[in-house]
C-alpha cells in the first residue's frame, strides 16, 4: 500500500518514540534479570524514567520466577499499541476479533524479541569497541553492558578458544544473534501479519 510523505514521517515519529521507551523498559527487565548494579548511573536514569509506570503496575503484578512481570506487560502494551497505530496510519482497519488480537500479540511478541536481540547487539558492539579505544577503563555504560551480555558471553566463551590477543567470542556472539532475530523474532512477527 501507497503511504504518503506525510504518512512516512507519523509512522517514523510513532516507530522512535515507542522503540525508544520499549528499549529503555526492557533495558530494565534485562537488568533485572542479570542482577546488574543499579547504583550505576546509567541504571538509575533507566529506572527513574520507567517507574512512573512501572511502580504503579507492581501493586496488582507481582513479580515471578524472577521476572518483573510488569515489565513485560508494559513492553507487551506499548508494543501492541506502537503496531495498532502504524497499522491505522497506513489504512488498515483492526477488526477487535480474537483472532486478530491474538495475531496482534504474537506479532508484538516477536518485535519485543527482536528489539532484546538488537539491545544484546548493541551492548556487544559498545564492548567491542570500548576494548579498542579505552580497555580496562571504567565506564558507567560500558559495565552494564558487560553485565547484560554476561549470560551470552559465557557459555561461547567455553567453546571458543581465546587465541592469544584474538578473542572470537564477540563474533559468534553476534552470529548467534542474528540468527535468533532471523529465526524466532522474523518468524512471530510474519506469523501475527499474517494471522491478522
Amino acid at each position: 500500500m501507497y503511504t504518503t510523505p506525510l504518512e512516512n514521517a507519523l509512522l517514523f515519529t510513532i516507530k522512535t518514540i515507542f522503540s525508544i521507551y520499549i528499549s529503555i523498559v526492557l533495558i530494565r527487565l534485562l537488568l533485572q534479570f542479570v542482577k546488574a548494579d543499579f547504583y550505576n548511573p546509567v541504571a538509575q536514569f533507566i529506572v527513574t524514567v520507567t517507574n512512573p509506570i512501572i511502580k504503579p503496575l507492581r501493586r496488582f503484578i507481582p513479580g515471578w520466577f524472577g521476572v518483573d512481570w510488569s515489565c513485560v506487560l508494559v513492553a507487551l502494551g506499548l508494543q501492541a499499541i506502537e503496531t495498532i497505530l502504524s497499522l491505522l496510519v497506513k489504512g488498515y482497519s483492526v477488526p477487535p476479533t480474537a483472532i486478530s488480537i491474538s495475531g496482534l500479540l504474537i506479532w508484538s511478541l516477536g518485535e519485543l524479541i527482536d528489539i532484546c536481540l538488537v539491545i544484546f547487539l548493541f551492548a556487544t558492539f559498545v564492548q567491542i569497541i570500548a576494548s579498542w579505544i579505552q580497555p580496562n577503563q571504567y565506564n558507567p555504560l560500558t559495565l552494564l553492558c558487560e553485565q547484560i551480555t554476561a549470560p551470552l558471553f559465557k557459555p561461547v566463551r567455553r567453546f571458543v578458544p581465546n587465541f592469544g590477543m584474538l578473542d572470537f567470542s564477540p563474533i559468534v556472539v553476534i552470529f548467534l544473534i542474528i540468527l535468533m532475530r532471523l529465526l524466532i523474532a522474523d518468524y512471530l512477527v510474519a506469523l501475527g501479519r499474517s494471522i491478522i
